[in-house]
């Protein structure tokens, strides 16, 4: 009889198993991970190409032209299946709603960035609508991603060369480990995956502070931080050429690594040789750190991006 009833009971147990723990998914349950690669994003309802234009313009400071993004285009509507679980979507409503632009996050898939942009017409979409703000929120988007790609991934990371990194200069930066080939030298680290294609490197160095000098000096200082944010003073310029003449050489003693503008992001040079590509700098005090890419047989926005993701993380 108890052997009958616990054979009677066992399906409706089941059954109400499994609607409680459907029960308690719901809104709780965990998302699928977002797909997509880096700087790919699904566009949906984009018919006078507005958006379009403004994520195809050229990235700065590469030495041949990339868009921002790899853009896949879908019609009003039609975002479906494995399109609404990448990373990055935008979606364009004209409709009777005032203009707006509104982010929101982890809809379909984790982590995700929805962008929603809504405008009356056509004609307040291009004349409302801020291009470089657009930009901005995918870029910072992507490399939050690509600097989460190794921060939250200890086996990605080269730890032997992130305490060394810390033990030299105080910063905590989460390296790729795929950068696993160094040099150092006093005050200085470079750190590269020392590839034959799509070569990526680090500088990590320190320059001698000094007292501000006074006079015409200083004042084409202040003259040149009016003109750029990112500002090196005179000094700091002069012991950077050294440190990479020194610790950069090409293949004879006339050739050598040179930034001729020091900015955040711009292109660097071997002297005497036509080696060359985009770089990436960061500063804190009398720290440099600089991302620069040697890949002259490939497209290097990615590149670039990946290392200006790695200086993010430093804290």
């Amino acid at each position: 009889m108890v052997r009958n009833t616990i054979t009677f009971l066992f399906p409706f147990c089941l059954i109400f198993l499994l609607l409680t723990s459907c029960g308690l998914t719901g809104k709780n349950r965990k998302k699928p991970a977002s797909t997509g690669q880096p700087y790919e994003i699904v566009l949906e309802g984009d018919t006078d190409s507005i958006v379009t234009r403004i994520l195809t313009e050229d990235v700065s400071a590469l030495p041949q032209p990339e868009p921002l993004c790899k853009l896949i285009q879908v019609k009003k509507g039609k975002t479906k299946g494995s399109y609404l679980l990448v990373r990055t979507r935008i979606i364009v409503n004209i409709t009777d709603k005032d203009f707006a632009v509104k982010l929101s996050h982890d809809e379909n898939a984790a982590p995700q960035n929805i962008i929603r942009i809504n405008a009356h017409s056509v004609q307040q979409l291009r004349e409302r609508l801020n291009g470089e703000k657009l930009r901005q929120i995918v870029d910072e988007a992507e490399l939050k991603h690509l600097a989460e790609m190794i921060s939250n991934n200890p086996s990605k990371q080269n730890k032997e060369m992130q305490e060394e990194v810390k033990k030299t200069f105080g910063l905590d930066m989460k390296i790729p480990v795929s950068m696993n080939a160094s040099k150092k030298a006093k005050d200085f680290i470079w750190i590269s995956n020392n590839a034959s294609t799509g070569m990526q490197n680090l500088l990590v160095m320190k320059v001698k502070s000094e007292e501000r000098r006074a006079g015409k000096e200083k004042s084409e200082e202040r003259r040149m931080k009016n003109l750029n944010a990112f500002h090196v003073n005179v000094n700091d310029k002069a012991q950077i050429d050294s440190i990479l003449r020194t610790n950069m050489p090409g293949e004879t003693d006339s050739m050598y690594m040179t930034i001729p503008v020091l900015l955040e992001r711009g292109l660097w040079e071997m002297k005497g040789d036509a080696m060359g590509g985009p770089y990436v700098m960061h500063r804190i005090h009398n720290l440099y750190v600089i991302g620069f890419v040697y890949a002259p047989e490939m497209k290097k926005k990615i590149l670039i991006k990946q290392l200006e993701a790695a200086i993010s993380t430093i804290k």
